[in-house]
């Protein structure tokens, strides 16, 4: 089983809904640099949870873990694909680090392998500093 990096504290708190009051002013400034949400995993989080919560979906509570753990298993390379055995580790360990999360891993999959399909196109020197 590969050793998962716990993601920085400072920069995954489910608590502070990170579009709360200036949703409006972020918008703004990402819409000026349409590249940003490519180079930076912050960024490309913000945009997601923007976009999702927009659906009426989901709130920052259930999302920041699930970012979270994208990011950490996507550094530790774990395995994807459908195959039983990975999906089956794959939520278990969701289940281990979902801290306040209300999703169970069918609902977190599907942002789990978005975010993992965003970094694989942002440079590893960007994801680096947000890991421990």
């Amino acid at each position: 089983m590969p050793r998962l990096e716990r993601p920085a504290p400072s920069v995954f708190n489910a608590l502070l809904d990170p579009l709360g009051q200036r949703s409006a002013q972020r918008r703004t400034r990402r819409m000026e640099d349409p590249q940003a949400v490519a180079q930076d995993y912050l960024q490309y989080m913000l945009s997601d949870y923007e976009e999702r919560r927009g659906q009426g979906h989901r709130n920052w509570r259930d999302l920041c873990p699930v970012y979270a753990f994208a990011l950490t298993t996507h550094a530790a390379d774990w395995p994807r694909g459908g195959e039983a055995d990975t999906s089956g580790e794959l939520a278990e360990h969701w289940d281990q680090m979902r801290g306040q999360s209300r999703l169970n891993w069918a609902q977190a999959q599907p942002v789990v392998e978005d975010a993992w399909r965003a970094l694989d196109h942002i440079p590893a020197a960007a994801v680096r500093p947000l890991l421990q």
